[in-house]
């Protein structure tokens, strides 16, 4: 998921500093260098975007997400008497370099099992040399059906899949009741994905809708804004860009006027609407903004959920989002396989994921085994919230769907 766009340069440096800062392997504290099969420890294996065309932020959070659990289960005495290692390698969010980064994990580092990522184009390379070398991958936070729906023996996801994401867009809209939908859409595999699905399932539902897709290395938005709105008056856009570039989006189409507004709302389908820099990017135009997220402090999820974000903001110095959540959870699984495995060999360890049923910081995680877009795949829920607040932390937004968790209704923007 995630894309590139003018920044400011504030932003600019703040993306420049966190790739320079990241470095390309983490080891856990106080953990020897043996391998996999070491006396000491047992390797594992993080990957994730740290350098642009990804999101460095998503990535960088992924990585201290990872450390965290793995410092975590350190301190409670490791995993069948030895202590975890993490070893994090770059993805930058494409397929080239993230299949480079799985085969160092692997033949260089020779991890036992590995999680992470958070770009689905990256995520569907990285999947084949997993599935090559018979190592078990669970896909953090890429969402794009095909990563499932391949049937992998080996991979597992802990994220929502396309499928199930855009039924609960279509299920927000009726919900709110929306007449008129446009969509704009990265060429990722996640945003192309989605467009395919929305499109079909807002037919089903007799919905109006028009969509563009736009390269996800634009940074001008305003042709295809004009565009969507020409002849049509949609009032609500999806906004299916990742990174600085669904960022670009709310800013252009409020200085156009366009939305949010009184008349048209906009919906912002990835993770970076939880992100504080947003309101760098954008400024006043996030405010009125819905975005989703499958967490969210005002919803409550299970015992592990708040004392893993508290311990993550007290060490990173800002709040987690759910992708942060994922994560961690992807380290928890790992080690309670091999726990019940009694072994670090590759194979066992996903036999004993696909036995999985472990209280994770968003709920029971099994992994369904019928064959299909949900093999292998747990769910999370989704929830759909509103900034109303130029500034506002995600944690202070309102939730606005579903109804049985909703702490208010929807703001509309003043005409």
């Amino acid at each position: 998921m995630r894309k590139v766009g003018i920044l400011s340069l504030a932003f600019s440096l703040a993306l420049l500093s966190l790739a320079g800062c990241a470095s390309n392997t983490t080891q856990s504290s106080g953990a020897s260098s043996a391998g996999g099969g070491g006396a000491d420890v047992i390797k594992i294996g993080g990957i994730g975007p740290l350098t642009p065309p990804g999101s460095p932020v998503l990535g960088e959070e992924i990585q201290k997400s990872m450390q965290l659990a793995v410092d975590d289960i350190n301190q409670k005495g490791g995993v069948l008497g030895k202590q975890l290692q993490l070893f994090y390698e770059d993805s930058a969010g494409s397929p080239e370099k993230g299949q480079s980064a799985m085969e160092k994990l692997i033949k260089k580092e020779q991890v036992v099992a590995i999680a992470g990522e958070g770009h689905s184009s990256a995520a569907l390379a990285e999947i084949e040399v997993a599935k090559r070398d018979n190592i078990p991958f669970i896909v953090a936070e890429a969402w794009s059906d095909a990563i499932t729906e391949k049937g992998y023996e080996n991979i597992f996801r802990v994220a929502p899949n396309n499928s199930m994401f855009s039924k609960r867009v279509v299920e927000y809209v009726e919900f709110a009741g929306y007449k008129n939908v446009a969509i704009l859409a990265e060429d990722s595999d996640w945003g192309i994905g989605n467009v395919d699905l929305l499109k079909k399932q807002l037919t089903d539902k007799n919905i109006p809708f028009k969509s563009i897709v736009v390269d996800r290395n634009t940074k001008d938005f305003v042709p295809q804004l004009l565009d969507l709105t020409k002849d049509f008056q949609p009032d609500i856009i999806l906004n299916i860009m990742t990174g600085v570039g669904c960022y670009l989006v709310v800013k252009q189409a409020h200085e156009l006027g366009i939305a949010p507004s009184a008349k048209t709302a906009m919906l912002m389908g990835g993770a970076d609407a939880a992100y504080p820099e947003i309101w760098e990017t954008t400024g006043e135009a996030a405010k009125y903004l819905v975005w989703q997220a499958p967490y969210h402090p005002k919803a409550k999820f299970t015992d592990l959920t708040q004392p893993m974000v508290k311990a993550y903001e007290e060490k990173n110095g800002r709040k987690p989002t759910y992708a942060a959540l994922h994560a961690y959870d992807t380290v928890l699984l790992l080690a309670d396989a091999i726990t019940r495995a009694g072994s670090t060999e590759p194979a066992k360890i996903t036999k004993a994921l696909e036995e999985a049923k472990l209280l994770g910081t968003r709920g029971t995680i099994t992994f369904p085994s019928e064959k299909g877009v949900d093999y292998h795949n747990w769910l999370p829920a989704l929830l759909f919230m509103q900034y109303t607040q130029v500034n506002q932390s995600p944690d202070d937004a309102e939730i606005l769907f579903p109804k049985d968790v909703s702490t208010a209704k929807y703001a509309t923007p003043d005409k």
